[in-house]
C-alpha cells in the first residue's frame, strides 16, 4: 500500500466499524435473543435448509454456539430443525412464519440505519460507490460460506445480480 492510501485504507476501517455498529445495534433493538441470533434468521431466509454446521460456519459460531444460537430461535418460535431432504442424518434449519416476519422487520431495521448515509451523496456518486465497493466486496471471499458470511446481514431481495452470487450456494456446495 502507497502512503497516500494510508489515509483512505483507515478511512475505509473507521467507516466499516461505524456501520456495523449501527447495523447491530439496529438489529438488537429489534431481537432479543442475543448473539448472532438476527445474523441467523437472515441467514437461513436467505439459504433455507442449511444445517447447524453450515450456519456455524458462516456466522463463525463454534459448533455449540450454533446450536445455542438455533435452540433460542426454535424455542421463540422463529425457526424449526427439519430432516433434511438430501441426507436424513441431518436436520435442516427453516425459518417459521413468524421468524419471516421477524427477519424482514430487522432487514428494515437495517436498511433505516443504512439510507441516512446513502442520503448524503448525490446521484452520479451513488453508482461509482455501488461499482467501487461490489469490486472490493468481492475479493473477500473464497467460496459460498465465507460469502455467505459475508453477507450475513444482506437483504438478497434488494440485490439483484448480487456479486456474491458467483461462489454459488452453501446448501448446494454440500450435496
Amino acid at each position: 500500500m502507497k502512503d497516500d492510501d494510508a489515509r483512505l485504507a483507515n478511512l475505509i476501517g473507521a467507516f466499516a466499524n461505524a456501520i456495523s455498529d449501527r447495523v447491530r445495534a439496529a438489529v438488537a433493538e429489534r431481537v432479543d435473543l442475543g448473539g448472532e441470533a438476527a445474523a441467523a434468521m437472515i441467514v437461513l431466509g436467505h439459504e433455507p435448509g442449511l444445517s447447524i454446521d453450515q450456519l456455524g460456519k458462516i456466522l463463525k459460531l463454534s459448533h455449540p454456539g450454533a446450536v445455542r444460537v438455533v435452540d433460542r430461535l426454535v424455542a421463540a418460535g422463529l425457526a424449526e430443525r427439519k430432516a433434511s431432504a438430501v441426507d436424513r442424518r441431518f436436520l435442516s434449519l427453516h425459518l417459521t412464519e413468524a421468524g419471516e416476519k421477524e427477519r424482514a422487520a430487522v432487514l428494515d431495521g437495517r436498511r433505516a440505519v443504512l439510507a441516512p448515509l446513502l442520503a448524503l451523496l448525490t446521484p452520479e456518486e451513488l453508482p461509482v460507490l455501488e461499482r467501487a465497493i461490489e469490486k472490493m466486496l468481492v475479493s473477500l471471499p473464497g467460496d459460498a460460506t465465507s460469502a455467505m458470511s459475508v453477507c450475513r446481514y444482506c437483504d438478497q431481495e434488494r440485490c439483484p445480480n448480487c456479486p456474491m452470487d458467483q461462489f454459488g450456494s452453501v446448501v448446494e456446495a454440500k450435496r
